[in-house]
């Protein structure tokens, strides 16, 4: 679990820009450490925490002053045990129950001044690549929401899966929660990607889309490379290349920048199917006009946790 000493303002910020409230949930470790576990009421679900990869948690039980909706305790296998009989859900590098769902990875990278000693020659070569055929990277400019939805949402729908809307993506710049990057070549874009600080010593690429039809020229590379130039920058001392499926052709291309590979667990207090193994689900999304996936998806989007 990710862990902040006091979570107050990721919280605030967490609740403006998912309009969800969060909620202080006590959870004691097997060993008999106590935190404050951040949890979402999603549906009839508490969920910690809703479009993150890993829980977060309040180390500071200081000023901690309420009555607990429900608290948790770990018991010596490793599993929580709830004071309530609810559902719940909690994302994680551990598994707290024996109902998992854990197909998902995340990838990281941990930085070093000199970059490019991180990656093998062939990576390196794809990296150069990109930048002598002119592939531009910015990160400032108004007409940077307007290229990057239209390439990222062509993107998701072509994957069959829903999208966020651009306003989602204007909160991400505006909460200063993250940055936006976007890939040129000959003033088109042909690349889009988020990028989110997760805590004072890591960032994590969250949205991340690019032109098929200019793959051949390396654009995730190039956009990878500069996401974790300005993470070093920012005195970040990790990457995280984001959440892929196990054993998908994005882990595939993961692999090549060598980085840690976690495995995520997604525990559950009782047997649920993941909503993103849905196979017809994503091939009748492909038969909708693509206008109206771009209307329909927000809805799914904000609701698919």
């Amino acid at each position: 679990m990710i862990e902040l000493v006091c979570a107050d303002s990721f919280i605030k910020t967490f609740e403006r820009l998912h309009n969800l409230k969060v909620h202080k949930i006590p959870l004691e470790y097997s060993n008999g450490r106590r935190v404050l576990l951040l949890m979402c009421k999603c549906g009839r679900s508490y969920i910690a925490l809703p479009y993150c990869n890993e829980a977060y948690v309040q180390t500071d039980l200081s000023s901690y002053k309420e009555t607990p909706l429900f608290s948790f305790v770990q018991t010596a296998d490793g599993n929580l045990l709830c004071t309530k009989n609810i559902h719940w859900e909690i994302r994680d590098r551990n598994a707290f129950s024996s109902n998992v769902y854990a197909d998902k990875l995340n990838f990281k990278i941990d930085l070093q001044e000199d970059l490019m000693s991180l990656f093998s020659s062939n990576v390196r070569r794809k990296i150069r690549k990109a930048k002598s055929i002119g592939i531009e990277i910015k990160t400032t400019g108004r007409h940077l929401i307007r290229d990057f939805y239209k390439v990222y949402s062509k993107r998701m729908f072509e994957l069959g899966s829903p999208f966020c809307s651009k306003t989602d993506v204007k909160k991400i710049l505006k909460l200063k929660t993250g940055k936006i990057f976007v890939a040129y070549l000959n003033n088109q874009a042909i690349g889009a990607a988020t990028l989110i600080r997760r805590d004072d010593k890591s960032f994590e690429n969250a949205l991340f889309a690019t032109e098929r039809s200019f793959n051949h020229f390396y654009t995730s590379y190039a956009l990878h490379y500069e996401m974790m130039r300005f993470a070093l920058q920012e005195k970040a001392e990790s990457y995280y290349l984001g959440r892929s499926t196990r054993s998908s052709s994005v882990h595939d291309f993961k692999r090549h920048f060598s980085p840690t590979e976690i495995p995520l667990y997604w525990s559950y207090s009782h047997p649920k199917k993941n909503i993103r193994d849905n196979k017809l689900l994503k091939k009748l999304w492909r038969l909708l006009p693509f206008s109206a996936s771009k209307f329909i998806g927000k809805f799914f989007y904000k609701r698919i946790y």
